[in-house]
């Protein structure tokens, strides 16, 4: 009886494993055959799943400082009339810039593994007294993030202490010793039962399989940015009851090459505290605003496309007191909350590409597509989404001088970020 298990046990194994093989075959059997088919729809699972490990700590500060350095230049000045004879509109152009922490610059990336043997009930069931395979590539990824797993224990896959944001610099990548995992193949007991027994041409497909993986996984590069810039063109419009509405917009434009397309509106209300006490030392308001944000931007060789979408909710109290014919000093403390959403569309990196076999690398150097001798580069776009909740508590300060109907203006916000920002205004 316990031989009959054991070799209904064996047959079974051997079905499974064949079936993943063949099952990564049948969904690869539209590439040409220069390269091994079943590493390349690993190895963009694998990508996947790193990108989505890693999009937030990555994508985040770029989303987070952009929308945050737009969202500055709300105010110069508590004072507003309780009562105006008719409205005045105040039409200025503003300027921010925010700074990049260095603690911005660089995050721990996260290697996708399996810490426990894998759960091959997720993915075999039985019908009609048959086995039936319900995820051939899901199971493959499995084994290979279990032999991930087992190898960085081992030191033979690396994962740097450190990788680049979207604002660092120097690039880095995961380092896959392949024959090591071939080798665990062989002689883990967890695989070399199975493999072992595996007929020979078979064993030659799981060997193919791990030596043609990439020997490295592209984490990806940073641009080198210490500062970010943005502009938009404010009208207010004042005053009802002691009350200004503010609107702000701008369409898309580049204002930095490594940003991307940028636009923004926003829109706000500004009402005086300060019309309700008697003498007071110095103005007194409070705002609340709303802003919408879009982000897009191209990175890297295979132009991978980002799309931020965020929403910023904010209030604030501030204050300012004017000293006749030099200046008027301001300052105030604010809340804001930032939710973004990001969307990331991707194929492999191009090094992971050529290391796959998908491009040819030419005498020159250069990379080319060419698929008529079996380099057909990698076509299929994958996405990775990320949203995010940012709150920030920040405190400003600036000073105001007015020449006639024109007013310049300069702050500095310190919170979670630091911005400059400068203005300048005309009110008729």
């Amino acid at each position: 009886m316990s031989n009959h298990r054991e070799s209904w046990s064996v047959n079974t194994w051997r079905f499974l494993l064949s079936a993943v093989l063949c099952g990564l075959e049948l969904a690869a059997q539209n590439y040409p055959r220069a390269y091994d088919t079943n590493a390349v729809i690993v190895t963009r699972k694998l990508s996947k799943e790193l990108f989505d490990l890693n999009s937030i700590p990555f994508m985040e500060p770029l989303v987070t400082t952009v929308n945050a350095t737009s969202n500055a230049r709300f105010f110069r000045q508590a004072a507003i009339p309780s009562h105006v004879e008719r409205p005045y509109v105040r039409f200025g152009i503003h300027t921010m810039v925010g700074f990049v922490r260095d603690d911005q610059r660089t995050y721990r990336p996260t290697l996708p593994t399996l810490a426990q043997p894998v759960e091959y009930g997720k993915y075999i069931g039985y019908e009609n007294g048959t086995i039936v395979l319900r995820d051939t590539i899901g199971l493959a990824v499995d084994l290979v993030k279990r032999l991930f797993h087992k190898a960085a224990d081992s030191g033979r896959v690396r994962v740097p202490a450190v990788a680049p944001t979207v604002f660092g610099n120097d690039p880095t990548d995961i380092t896959i010793d392949r024959e090591y995992l071939q080798q665990l193949v062989r002689t883990d007991p967890e695989f070399a039962t199975l493999y072992n027994l595996l007929p020979q041409s078979t064993r030659q497909m799981v060997d193919s399989l791990i030596l043609k993986l990439p020997s490295t996984l592209s984490l990806p590069p940073g641009q080198n940015m210490h500062t970010i810039v943005a502009a938009v063109p404010q009208l207010e419009i004042g005053a009802l009851a002691g009350t200004e509405l503010l609107v702000r917009y701008i369409p898309p434009v580049v204002f930095d090459q490594n940003i991307g397309r940028f636009s923004f509106w926003g829109i706000g209300l500004r009402h005086s505290i300060s019309q309700y006490l008697r003498d007071p030392l110095f103005d007194i308001a409070v705002q609340v605003g709303y802003q919408g944000t879009l982000l897009r931007k191209s990175v890297g060789v295979t132009n991978a496309q980002l799309e931020a979408r965020g929403e910023f909710l904010l209030a604030n109290i501030h204050m300012s007191r004017r000293f006749e014919g030099i200046v008027d000093v301001y300052t105030g403390v604010g809340y804001e909350q930032l939710r973004a959403r990001s969307s990331y569309r991707y194929t492999l990196p191009q090094q992971v590409q050529i290391q796959l076999g998908l491009l040819r690398v030419l005498p020159d150097g250069s990379v080319v597509r060419d698929p008529e001798n079996g380099y057909p580069g990698d076509d299929v776009v994958q996405e990775s989404i990320a949203t995010l909740t940012v709150r920030n508590v920040k405190w400003t300060i600036g000073l105001a001088r007015s020449i006639g109907p024109v007013t310049l203006c300069l702050d500095y916000n310190l919170g979670s970020w630091s911005l400059l920002s400068l203005g300048i205004d005309v009110q008729w």
